[in-house]
């Protein structure tokens, strides 16, 4: 279900908008990416383009983003239409540590530890951990805010909104078979209730200012 992206009036919920990086080489390459920092390409720029102009006439209180230059060139494009905010830079954002497979293609990982090539590097409890602590934070920094920005990895989001609808209560309007690893410069809106802590996801992986409905063909990709 797609729903089109709003600006949230509501005083007693935050809104996050949360938007994964445009395309890189390595996307397209099937390169295993995590902390390597790849720049988006051509058409991740262009991606970033569009996705900016979504946000020109959505006030935002606030910007968060991964510090690699993926998603610092693609919010960037986001930030531009809204000078009076700071961007805000964090490791804890990232994608997933993948350990020794960083860099390797996707096959070439599969052929030299098999399925295990998904336990590499960062745990997954570490992982979320990871992602829930500045997650915390920034939802607490923001509780006089209406509307923030986080600009993140597809691994980031796939594992965030699964774990806030499975472990968390969120309530979803996206059919649960569709939480999976979202497009670049896709957008997923996350409600919370400032005062209860409950949460809506009301749209996952929103392409549609890209000119239609795409999805992630490879969903091993990260």
């Amino acid at each position: 279900m797609t729903i089109p992206v709003a600006s949230n009036t509501d005083p007693k919920v935050l809104r996050v908008f949360v938007v994964r990086h445009g395309q890189t080489d390595h996307n397209v390459q099937k390169i295993l990416q995590g902390h390597k920092d790849i720049d988006i390409n051509e058409r991740g720029a262009s991606q970033a383009v569009l996705v900016g102009k979504v946000f020109a006439s959505i006030p935002l209180d606030d910007i968060v983003s991964s510090d690699l230059v993926r998603c610092k060139n693609t919010v960037s494009e986001i930030a531009k239409f809204h000078p009076e905010v700071e961007t805000a830079y964090t490791y804890n954002f990232r994608e997933r540590n993948m350990g020794p497979v960083e860099g390797m293609y996707l096959t070439e990982a599969k052929e030299k530890y098999g399925d295990n090539y998904r336990n590499m590097g960062e745990q997954p409890k570490e992982f979320r951990e990871r992602v829930e602590s500045e997650w915390l934070k920034v939802v607490a920094k923001n509780n006089d805010s209406t509307n923030i920005v986080l600009c993140t990895h597809g691994g980031v989001i796939s594992m965030w909104a699964n774990y806030l609808y499975r472990e968390k209560g969120f309530k979803s309007r996206v059919n649960e078979e569709k939480l999976k690893f979202p497009f670049n410069t896709s957008i997923t809106v996350i409600d919370v209730h400032k005062g209860t802590g409950e949460g809506w996801i009301q749209d996952f992986g929103s392409t549609e200012h890209l000119g239609g409905h795409f999805e992630v063909k490879d969903q091993e990709i990260r």
